[in-house]
């Protein structure tokens, strides 16, 4: 089933960006962009309904939505290359939008599982940060070229994207900042709009899109038939 539609449906060149389930499954969130730059964030049902313009007074840029655990909020940030962009939460209920404080600079955020945590990225992408709503506080998880970030199932452990020389899929304890390498990506040729991607399958293993359209070389025997 189709659910979101061609460019012509919102009367202009508009392109759909990284879509979540919210945790029911019933519905998805997702930012689209128009032909000038502009990112909005969009809601659509699964069984086909229209999607709903989320936020339509807000004329900032409004991008990589994540569901609050309890599906009553959406974490969203701003560009990843304006220095003014902050996270931002989206009350579906009330409609109001709140700004995380401290978090000038900083973009493309995620929800733990239990709630309790927030980590997003700063606007060169090479620092990882978790804000902990207990504390109030944002503390620095790791450094590099990082991003993709990913939740475990269980919340206990962040998973990111490292692309700081030829490139590592890391995993780090909440719990005690602890670090371990998931996947060395030395021979792996990322692939993606963004020019990478990772997310994770139901046992937390990443899924990565892989280039081997240009970068792989086969050899192949020609049986031709001579009637």
């Amino acid at each position: 089933m189709q659910l979101t539609y061609p460019p012509s449906y919102l009367f202009s060149p508009s392109y759909a960006f990284l879509p979540r389930w919210s945790p029911d499954g019933k519905t998805i969130v997702f930012f689209e962009t128009d032909s000038h730059g502009a990112a909005k964030i969009y809601g659509v049902s699964a069984d086909g309904m229209p999607p709903q313009l989320l936020m339509p007074d807000d004329q900032s840029q409004q991008l990589d939505p994540n569901w609050s655990p309890d599906e009553n909020k959406i974490v969203f940030g701003g560009a990843g290359n304006d220095p003014a962009s902050t996270i931002r939460i989206l009350d579906l209920k009330t409609h109001q939008v709140d700004t995380l404080p401290g978090s000038l600079g900083l973009f493309s955020p995620r929800w733990s599982p239990d709630g309790r945590y927030i980590p997003a990225l700063s606007i060169d992408s090479t620092r990882l940060l978790l804000f902990d709503f207990q504390t109030q506080k944002w503390t620095e998880l790791a450094k590099g070229r990082v991003g993709w970030l990913e939740f475990s199932h269980d919340g206990r452990y962040l998973q990111f994207l490292d692309s700081t020389g030829s490139g590592t899929v890391w995993k780090i304890r909440l719990s005690d900042g602890k670090k371990e390498q998931v996947v060395d990506l030395k021979n792996f040729v990322t692939a993606g709009y963004y020019g990478s991607s990772l997310a994770i399958a139901p046992d937390d293993s990443p899924l990565l899109l892989r280039d081997s359209g240009t970068q792989d070389i086969y050899s192949l025997d020609w049986e031709r038939s001579l009637n």
